[in-house]
């Protein structure tokens, strides 16, 4: 009777084990990347956000109607080991146009009436699209919001 193992057989769990080494190599930079994907896509968000918040606390009588501007942000991640960062460039394209439609929303808070004139109607809200956009991996990426502000 023959004890131990044979070369052959070391030979074919060290090749089982390196493929299994791969693959989960391979699964931790999947993972890796999602983590990241969703990482830049809550922080345009989070730009989205308070470049529209920001606007809405200006009051729409300071916004002007203007349409396709371009402005570029740099947003900075720390993880919880402050040695690891990332900077990231968006690109906020916006166009802010006077609401003339108001079937979306409650209009009750936006249309203001003329006490002299019961007929005329003064619709007080601006509608801001934003866009902002950034690449991941050489593929461009982008999210949209819009938001009526008054």
């Amino acid at each position: 009777m023959k004890k131990g193992f044979g070369l052959l057989e070391v030979m074919f769990a060290a090749v089982v084990l390196g493929f299994l080494l791969v693959g989960l190599n391979l699964l931790q930079k999947g993972n890796r990347d999602a983590v990241i994907r969703i990482r830049t896509r809550d922080a345009a968000q989070i730009i989205a956000q308070n470049f529209i918040d920001s606007l809405s606390r200006l009051g729409i009588s300071s916004v002007d109607t203007t349409s396709g501007k371009d402005t570029t942000v740099f947003y900075e991640w720390k993880g919880n080991n402050e040695k690891i960062t990332e900077k990231r460039s968006y690109n906020i394209n916006y166009k802010i146009e006077i609401v003339d439609d108001l079937k979306s929303v409650d209009s009750s808070d936006y249309v203001k009436y003329n006490p002299s004139d019961v007929n005329t109607v003064h619709i007080s809200a601006k509608r801001v699209t934003l866009t902002v956009s950034w690449p991941f991996k050489n593929t461009p990426m982008s999210i949209k919001e819009e938001r009526i502000i008054k």
